[in-house]
C-alpha cells in the first residue's frame, strides 16, 4: 500500500538529525508541489519542524539540558536559500574575515557574493543576510578560494600583511593552495601579487 504524501515527508523528516534544513524540492518524490507545501505547513502547525524563511523549514532542534530550541544559524539559511534558488555563494566581507579566523567577532550582517541576484533577507532575530550579484567568474571559484579573496578585499591592500598571508597559508591544504593559485589568475593585481607572496611565508 502506497504511503501519503504527509507519511513519506515525516519519514524523510525522522531520519534527518535535528536541526536539519529542508527545502520543497527535498521532498519533490512524494506527491505535487501543492500537496508538499499543505503538508509542510501542515507539520509547523503541529511543531514537527519550523518554517525559517520562504519555503524553507527546519527540523525542531530542542536542547534537553538547556531546555530551549535551537534555531537555524544564518550561515545555514543562507545555505538554504541558495541551494532553494540553485544560486553560487561564497562569505564576504566579515563574514569572510571570521571564516577565515582573521576576525573573531560575530558578524550581525551576513554577506555573500552570489550569482544570483541581489538581494537582503531580514531575520526575526534582527540581523541580515545579504546577498551582492557578482559576475559568473567572479561566483564560480573554488569555495576555499572565493573565501581567501573576499577575506583580502574585506580587509584591503594594506591590511594584508605577511602575518595575514601565513595565517591564511595554515588554514589551506597543499591542494587547496594550488586552486587558489589558478583560481586567482582574474582577480585584481594587488590579490594575485599578495597570492604569490603567500608562497614565501612557508
Amino acid at each position: 500500500m502506497s504511503r501519503t504524501t504527509k507519511e513519506q515527508i515525516l519519514a524523510k523528516i525522522k531520519r534527518a538529525p535535528k536541526g536539519k534544513l529542508f527545502i520543497i524540492n527535498d521532498f519533490t518524490s512524494t506527491g505535487s508541489d501543492e500537496a508538499i507545501r499543505k503538508t509542510l505547513h501542515e507539520l509547523a502547525k503541529e511543531g514537527t519542524i519550523t518554517r525559517v524563511y520562504h519555503g524553507i523549514y527546519q527540523k525542531i532542534n530542542h536542547n534537553e539540558f538547556l531546555d530551549l530550541e535551537i534555531p537555524a544559524t544564518p550561515l545555514e539559511i543562507a545555505e538554504a536559500i541558495a541551494r532553494k534558488n540553485r544560486w553560487t555563494i561564497a562569505p564576504a566581507k566579515d563574514l569572510a574575515l571570521n571564516q577565515l579566523g582573521l576576525d573573531t567577532q560575530v558578524p550581525n550582517s551576513y554577506d555573500f557574493i552570489s550569482d544570483g541576484p541581489s538581494k537582503t533577507v531580514d531575520l526575526a532575530d534582527g540581523r541580515q543576510i545579504t546577498f551582492r550579484h557578482v559576475t559568473q567568474r567572479e561566483s564560480l571559484l573554488n569555495p576555499n578560494s572565493s573565501l581567501v579573496v573576499e577575506a583580502f578585499k574585506a580587509l584591503g591592500k594594506e591590511r594584508v600583511t605577511d602575518q595575514v598571508l601565513q595565517q591564511v597559508r595554515y588554514k589551506l591544504s597543499d591542494a587547496q593552495f594550488k586552486q587558489l593559485q589558478k583560481d586567482v589568475v582574474y582577480s585584481r593585481a594587488w590579490i594575485r601579487e599578495k597570492i604569490r607572496k603567500m608562497e614565501e611565508t612557508i
